[in-house]
């Protein structure tokens, strides 16, 4: 053992009399305990929220888009889908179509009940990797069911009779306001046929084989999906309808990197968006709060450093004979710093070992045996999401130590500027 770190370990040991610089010193290790421990919480489920918002987000948007900017480059969408297939990182490349449309319910036979706006998208069912999130959001039916005729009842001038629909999967927010269960038939109106100069807007009849909840109202209020082919008989002639690419990358945190390379291999007759782009004011507000609970949490640690401050000033002032003898025996003024720093060090790394460690250990437990629940009626989710990020507890743990040695810094100075000679005349 250096000799530094023994001198500095026996100082923080009380001697007869000193007592009260032993208990202070264990108050400001508490405060570093306490400090780390609801730091590396609060961290954990400040992730755990960001994660579990990117992952609902991501189900029903690609982590990377191409929309066309005209409906003249249709045609070179599929040559364009093989050559971004091609590009190291994509996992998978899937036409889709979009537009808004208008959704009823049929109440009285002929007449309808109830209606609401939505938005419908038209996909490719099969194979398509970029709906493999959305499958774990469904609540009834599946994907598969979208790319078979359904048979449904629907009553006809004061008649029921039994029809084949083709299918389609909403959220059960949108089915709640319509009063519609799964297996029912939903008409989806478009305002093609008003912008194409018909009298009446284009509207079919589909039935409800699947529903899906996320917890966000923008997406299960209004969001319907149906196949491809159904959507392009549906919208056509639609001059709002957006169409183009949807790209599924290995890693979603390299989709900016991949966006840019679609981008510059599309040309200007088409617009790419990655994930970070479509959201990116919500997750800087995210990782702004995030931020903002780390630095004021940590001034529970900067207090514990203050009153390390105040207790290695008292040890140095308790123990002027012995840093006096020992540079009088030779000590250099850098060992005498090193001492006070080592303490600091000491009083920094065992606090942030037992307060991360027990934070680690308590949002384990808040995770794996839902510890906290939320209302689900006012929160995207009924348990608190926890993200055991070992990065998270590293930085906590680096920053109080860091504190706790710069706390240390002004007695160590303190010490080295001792004279030995005064302090020995006088002692």
């Amino acid at each position: 053992m250096r000799l530094e770190l023994a001198i500095g370990l026996r100082y923080l040991r009380a001697r007869q009399g000193e007592r009260f610089v032993s208990l202070i010193a264990f108050i400001s290790l508490g405060g570093v305990i306490i400090g780390t421990l609801a730091l590396s919480v609060v961290l954990s489920v400040m992730s755990g929220f960001e994660n579990d918002l990117r992952w609902r987000l991501l189900a029903f948007n690609p982590h990377v888009v191409v929309r066309l900017k005209s409906d003249r480059q249709a045609g070179a969408l599929a040559g364009l889908a093989r050559e971004i297939g091609r590009i190291s990182g994509v996992e998978g490349v899937a036409p889709y179509i979009s537009s808004q449309v208008m959704a009823a319910a049929v109440g009285i036979p002929g007449s309808p009940s109830y209606m609401s706006g939505g938005i419908a998208r038209g996909v490719v069912t099969r194979g398509n990797s970029t709906l493999s999130e959305l499958t774990r959001t469904l609540t009834s039916g599946s994907l598969d069911a979208l790319g078979k005729p359904f048979s449904v009842v629907v009553g006809e001038e004061k008649q029921e009779r039994e029809v084949k629909l083709p299918g389609v999967i909403m959220g059960d927010g949108l089915a709640a306001e319509l009063g519609l269960r799964i297996g029912q038939p939903v008409t989806l109106i478009s305002p093609a046929g008003f912008q194409t100069g018909d009298a009446i807007p284009r509207l079919k009849r589909y039935a409800i084989v699947g529903l899906f909840h996320s917890g966000m109202d923008e997406y299960d209020a209004a969001l319907v999906f149906m196949r491809l082919d159904d959507a392009r008989l549906l919208f056509r002639g639609d001059s709002q309808l957006e169409q183009g690419l949807q790209i599924q990358v290995n890693d979603l945190f390299k989709a900016p990197e991949i966006a840019r390379r679609i981008a510059a291999l599309s040309g200007p007759n088409f617009t790419v968006e990655d994930w970070t782009n479509t959201d990116q004011s919500l997750f800087s507000a995210l990782q702004l709060e995030k931020t903002a609970y780390f630095l004021v949490l940590l001034l529970i640690v900067l207090v514990a450093a203050f009153n390390i401050i105040a207790t290695l000033a008292m040890v140095v002032i308790e123990r002027r004979k012995e840093i006096a003898i020992l540079r009088a025996m030779g000590a250099k003024t850098r060992s005498i710093v090193a001492i006070f720093l080592l303490q600091g060090a000491m009083l920094g790394t065992v606090g942030s070992a037992m307060g991360v460690g027990t934070g680690f250990i308590l949002s384990y437990l808040i995770d794996r045996y839902h510890l906290i629940h939320l209302p689900p009626q006012s929160f995207i989710v009924s348990v608190v999401p926890v993200e055991l990020d070992p990065a998270n507890f590293l930085l906590v743990a680096g920053a109080a130590i860091i504190l706790c040695v710069l706390a240390a810094l002004y007695p160590a100075l303190q010490a080295r500027s001792l004279s030995p000679v005064e302090v020995i005349r006088y002692e």
